[in-house]
């Protein structure tokens, strides 16, 4: 009897798992997804079975938001992934999970394994001040009117780029009317060095007391009416996109990509001359 039973036992853990496939994932940065078998991941590109169409396709991999399968195993999170949870960690806010439960939170912190990432949620004043759950559980996460802070530090930002192109083009007219490199250096900078005085006619602002203000203004509005608190991560239904694309351009992250580059090229060279060395030694004997 026991031996029977084991042998039923044995069939349908058979059944059971060869009839399990497990789906990989690929969302992009719009929210659409596509429903793969991935078949390798390398530098620059992504390799894949497309399973509508049983396709094999290859995609650059900075056309992708992240990739996972259903078995919580994550296969690549893009720079744009790693830069919004970033931001969320400043700030407060709720998460929306992909089964419409809403969780306020203080504080949250993404994990950022390859293996069953994590997301947890820090509540103040409570027993139990953190809750878990998983990263792949996210629909989207809003932060709170605290990132209006965020809206002042870019304000400062702009009108400090602002200040510097024009004291560069100020400084380079001059220069090439004729002025000695030293004036027109002053000029520049005496251009927009903060003035307590009206001028003539008393109707002109300092670019330090009004375009500073501006451009704070600006960024306030802009993050409020196009909604840049809220990150989203896995589409709730794989027909509904995004309300806009989650790619996050940033200087820092194209130019260390371009290193990357040049380091994994040398790399690869350096691969193919000791494997061509180590050839001419095997020939040798």
């Amino acid at each position: 009897m026991n031996k029977q039973l084991k042998i039923w036992l044995l069939l349908l853990f058979t059944l059971t798992f060869s009839k399990a496939e497990v789906k990989d994932v690929i969302v992009f940065f719009d929210g659409s997804t596509a429903i793969a078998l991935i078949d390798s991941i390398e530098f620059d590109s992504l390799k894949y079975i497309d399973r509508d169409t049983g396709d094999t396709l290859r995609i650059a991999k900075k056309e992708a938001y992240f990739v996972y399968n259903d078995f919580g195993r994550m296969f690549y999170y893009s720079p744009s992934s790693y830069l919004r949870m970033e931001f969320l960690e400043e700030y407060g806010g709720y998460i929306r999970t992909v089964n419409e439960d809403t969780i306020y939170y203080d504080r949250i912190y993404f994990d950022r394994k390859m293996i069953r990432p994590k997301v947890a949620l820090y509540h103040e004043n409570e027993d139990l001040p953190f809750i878990k759950l998983p990263f792949q559980d996210i629909h989207f996460v809003r932060a709170d009117g605290s990132i209006l802070k965020k809206s002042v530090r870019n304000g400062f930002y702009t009108s400090l780029i602002s200040f510097s192109i024009a004291t560069v083009l100020k400084i380079n007219s001059k220069y090439r009317d004729g002025a000695f490199f030293g004036s027109a250096v002053w000029s520049g900078v005496k251009s927009i060095l903060p003035g307590f005085k009206p001028l003539e006619n008393g109707k002109q602002y300092h670019s330090f007391t009004f375009i500073t203000p501006s451009a704070t203004i600006a960024w306030m509005l802009f993050d409020l009416i196009f909604d840049r608190r809220t990150q989203y991560f896995r589409p709730m239904e794989r027909d509904i996109i995004f309300p806009r694309s989650m790619y996050k351009f940033s200087i820092n992250t194209i130019l260390n990509r371009q290193i990357e580059k040049i380091q994994y090229r040398r790399n690869e060279k350096r691969k193919e001359k000791e494997a061509e060395e180590a050839k001419k030694k095997q020939s040798l004997y």
